[in-house]
């Protein structure tokens, strides 16, 4: 083999090897959260998970097919002390632990006013969760976050059930079975 040849393929095993050891990093290389504080995360955002009506719909008072699953966890220390730092902001920079979550809806059953079974519709819609404000909760400052679902049909009242799981990086998973009895009457809440 000439040496041409043979450094072209040494090139190609190095180069090779390097991207699969950077792929096995967490999925991201800025990615620097421990198991643990996954688990933690999981812990609160599945504890605090709750169907509620879209700001849309509590506006507009008309039949919908969207709602929404709200959820929440404390900030870090190192958020508060941006918040307190800042004057009461904090620069969102994609590397929050909830940027690196992703959900899977395991199961469901909705039924509206008119007792018609209602499913979600496939509109193509990422699988990650959405920031929403921030909002203190029992004298703990928390990031809300939040899912928005459409389904196939419209409802003033839907009953019933979804199940999410809930997955960080490394296959850390947390499933959650969230009650839903919700209406275009009700009221928005922080929860």
């Amino acid at each position: 083999m000439d040496k041409n040849r043979l450094s072209l393929i040494l090139l190609f095993v190095v180069s090779f090897l390097t991207f699969a050891v950077s792929c096995q990093s967490k999925e991201d290389p800025d990615y620097q959260y421990s198991e643990e504080q996954m688990k933690q995360f999981l812990v609160q955002v599945t504890k605090n998970a709750v169907a509620t009506i879209t700001d849309i719909t509590e506006v507009e008072k008309k039949p919908t097919n969207k709602f929404k699953i709200c959820t929440r966890y404390p900030l870090s220390e190192e958020k508060l002390n941006e918040y307190k730092q800042s004057n009461g902001t904090i620069v969102n920079r994609d590397d929050d632990i909830s940027d690196f979550a992703t959900y899977t809806v395991k199961d469901f059953d909705f039924t509206n006013e008119k007792n018609e079974k209602l499913r979600f519709v496939d509109n193509g819609d990422a699988t990650y969760l959405q920031e929403y404000g921030l909002w203190e909760y029992t004298n703990t400052l928390h990031q809300n976050l939040g899912i928005e679902l459409t389904l196939n049909g419209r409802f003033e009242k839907l009953k019933g059930h979804v199940t999410i799981e809930f997955i960080m990086p490394g296959k850390i998973k947390k499933q959650v079975r969230i009650p839903v009895n919700i209406s275009i009457y009700d009221k928005v809440e922080q929860k």
